[in-house]
């Protein structure tokens, strides 16, 4: 089976990009169909062959154009003119069922707008009726989240110089000296003939020595300066603030009167005790689920409806807001809607 899921966007720019991103993600050209005013490109199924529509009128190239897709023309077709005529697009894909969820939200991410509100809101998935959405606004809820990251910076550092300096320095020698001396002395005693022999011709010579400082320098290495870098590492707690928008739904009675969560707590308590308790769970574990189910039965959009009908809605939305099993669930968040609805 397939469905046709229809978005309405402020320009035929918008409605380009969305088509390319769902050509990118691997959805068929010939099943991505765009009018705008002035330019309509159809869904060319394989069998049909249709061609781009000769209508002339933008109210008779949208009831063409959705006569193409679904085979009936749209109970909002004024209001579609309307956008189309003041510059806005409209982009439809027909796609099996089982993606027609996934292509919503893609266009539900892109900014499809409202019918009547003309506000970011889910786009529409249907094959007949496009008009559903008239009834649907989506309210964002934005959380912040913390991260830190790290970056290197300079905190100065070390500049080593090295050069060579003089100094004058001092040191004590001892040096020794030989003189000659020559000294003559009167005697008077007689001659030998030992004195004949020793004054014969002959030559005596003495050298005078001394000694002289010499100089001579060594090197030596007295000391290592060592250069280098050491790491550490610090914890360092960030603290700061970060921002989450909170979205309140309260039900609105006939009288007009409403009735929060908290209203409706001391009931969620005791079904919990009287249903859940013995197991040995805590009511904590349960309470998001009255709180969905509450939340529910508060929603416009299921006001004229049963349980049974928006069970499958209500655990598709489920599914893509907890990771909690909704099978474990689910008669906590009945009980939840039944408490909402007087039940």
């Amino acid at each position: 089976m397939q469905k046709t899921v229809v978005g309405l966007f402020k320009s035929s720019d918008e409605a380009q990009n969305v088509k390319r991103d769902l050509i990118n993600k691997g959805y068929a050209p010939e099943k991505i169909a765009i009018v705008a005013n002035g330019a309509t490109t159809e869904v060319r199924a394989a069998k049909q062959g249709m061609a781009a529509s000769s209508e002339t009128g933008i109210g008779e190239k949208i009831s063409s154009f959705f006569r193409s897709l679904t085979g009936e023309e749209p109970d909002e077709r004024d209001y579609y003119a309307d956008e189309v005529r003041t510059g806005g697009a409209i982009l439809a894909v027909t796609v099996s069922d089982d993606r027609a969820d996934q292509v919503a939200d893609i266009l539900e991410d892109y900014g499809a707008k409202s019918v009547d509100e003309q506000v970011a809101t889910p786009a529409s998935t249907t094959s007949r009726t496009p008009g559903k959405a008239q009834d649907q606004r989506a309210i964002p809820v934005v959380e912040e989240e913390l991260k830190v990251g790290k970056r290197q910076i300079q905190r100065g550092g070390v500049r080593v110089y090295s050069h060579v300096t003089e100094r004058p320095v001092e040191a004590n020698v001892q040096l020794r000296e030989e003189h000659v001396r020559v000294e003559r002395r009167p005697v008077d005693r007689p001659a030998t003939e030992a004195d004949f022999n020793t004054a014969r011709d002959q030559t005596l010579e003495l050298t005078e020595t001394a000694e002289e400082a010499v100089v001579g320098k060594t090197s030596r290495v007295v000391e290592e300066v060592i250069i280098g870098k050491e790491a550490s590492e610090r914890t360092e707690t960030i603290k700061d603030t970060v921002r989450k928008s909170e979205v309140k739904v309260e039900n609105v009675g006939a009288s007009g009167s409403t009735r929060s969560f908290s209203d409706y707590e001391p009931e969620f308590r005791r079904d919990f005790q009287t249903n859940y308790a013995k197991s040995g769970a805590k009511y904590e574990r349960y309470a998001p689920a009255y709180e969905y189910g509450y939340k529910l039965a508060s929603d416009p959009r299921y006001s004229k409806s049963d349980w049974s009908t928006i069970e499958s809605q209500a655990r598709t939305e489920w599914s893509h807001q907890s990771n909690d099993c909704w099978e474990e669930l689910k008669a906590a968040i009945r009980s939840g809607w039944d408490h909402v609805r007087g039940r």
